[in-house]
């Protein structure tokens, strides 16, 4: 396995950087005399906070459930204090526009929130090093062990094609995809101490899970299956939202195959999946459509939605997990009554071709199995109740146009 790549890391530290050289214009004796350089502190801080923000990074560590460690106690003292410091600020921000007035020892509240404010910054950032510096030696580490397991219950890989990256800007715990002859997991950096969905270890074996069905060409996991249905999508499809929801779409067969190897090597995995599956539907997730504007991408997003529900629903009872209290039915059931009549009779097709794949597939059935499963999410999505002669030149599955699968 190729030593782990940590992508975008020279922004993250950047973004840390920005904040901790905004802290050296707040000390009295650094100003400059000009009046311009006054907000300057303040936008170095802001820029560099703000960033960490919009990545996720600091959310990340701040408010997902994760494990204890020094890092992340750092950082949430250190940001901790950093809104204690802007306390005395905005008071009298506030109070002056309001009221017209001034608190008691304002200034000196003020210098000793200036204070508080660089200490915070300097613990806050000495936090977010640590943990960034750490993050690829834990995947290596896990990585090692994983392969270990893999190879333990027959499913060894070639990991001398294999590249482990961490990514920060990934829209969910992981990807994989090939890669001329190799193959490259990505992995966000939540899933890397985070509880969700068994953790680590479940998100790096359901992608090396993915990683053994390409290197063993299963049916379900071969690029020129995809390449050959999908093709015609892509020059008939006229907005790039309708390709992007197509492929997330076309990847829910392929979990379903990868989901049984990772039940297979990890204990206990049945029991994080279905947790976290039900906390899905218990947060209502599941039943909440598309806000988009216009009509048709409303369509899609809700059509989008039920194939997901769909799964989670056809995986819980392809591997006999229980659905306590009912939550996953009766959240579908209220979806599927807020949707035109043709939803339920999709949801029907979609629920049984989920629970019948088996892995002892032939690669021509498996192609005609997605060419059938695209057709009917497309005419779902586009409102009708059948399939029309130029929607069967559409039927396919979803590559990016660089020709790599991801799931």
């Amino acid at each position: 396995m190729y030593p782990v790549v940590f992508k975008h890391r020279s922004k993250l530290y950047l973004a840390t950087a920005s904040m901790l050289g905004g802290t050296t214009g707040l000390v009295p004796w650094v100003w400059v005399a000009s009046s311009w350089y006054d907000p300057v502190p303040g936008a170095f801080i802001f820029g560099g906070f703000f960033y960490l923000m919009w990545t996720g990074e600091l959310a990340r560590l701040l408010f997902e459930p994760q494990t204890k460690r020094v890092a992340r106690t750092l950082v949430v003292r250190g940001t901790q204090a950093i809104f204690i410091a802007t306390a005395p600020g905005m008071l009298g921000l506030y109070g002056g526009a309001l009221f017209g007035i001034d608190y008691p020892y304002e200034g000196l509240a003020e210098q000793v929130g200036t204070i508080v404010l660089g200490f915070g910054t300097v613990v806050l950032s000495i936090g977010l090093i640590l943990e960034w510096k750490r993050l690829p030696q834990v995947v290596d580490s896990s990585a090692r062990i994983a392969l270990d397991m893999m190879k333990e219950f027959g499913f060894g890989l070639d990991d001398l094609r294999l590249w482990v990256v961490i990514d920060p800007t990934l829209d969910n715990l992981g990807k994989t995809y090939p890669a001329d002859d190799e193959f490259a997991i990505l992995l966000h950096t939540g899933s890397i101490y985070g509880t969700e969905s068994g953790g680590l270890y479940q998100t790096m074996i359901h992608e090396m899970s993915h990683v053994y069905l390409f290197q063993k060409k299963h049916p379900s996991h071969i690029e020129r299956t995809f390449e050959e249905v999908y093709d015609p999508i892509v020059e008939r499809l006229p907005a790039k939202w309708q390709s992007r929801t197509t492929r997330a779409v076309m990847l829910c067969p392929l979990e379903v195959f990868a989901e049984d190897l990772t039940f297979k090597v990890l204990e206990g995995s049945k029991t994080s999946w279905a947790k976290a599956a039900l906390e899905y539907f218990r947060r209502g997730r599941a039943i909440r459509k598309s806000l988009a504007i216009s009509s048709k991408r409303r369509m899609w997003g809700n059509a989008l939605l039920l194939i997901r529900n769909c799964y989670y629903q056809s995986v819980m009872q392809r591997y006999r997990m229980a659905d306590s209290g009912a939550i996953v039915k009766k959240a579908n059931e209220k979806l599927l009554a807020s949707l035109p009549p043709i939803a339920s009779t999709s949801f029907d097709y979609f629920h049984r071709l989920f629970l019948e794949l088996r892995d002892d597939i032939t690669a021509e059935d498996f192609k005609k199995t997605l060419e059938d499963y695209l057709s009917k999410f497309i005419a779902l999505a586009e409102g009708r109740s059948g399939e029309d002669a130029g929607e069967r030149k559409l039927r396919g599955a979803v590559l990016e146009p660089t020709n790599r699968l991801e799931s």
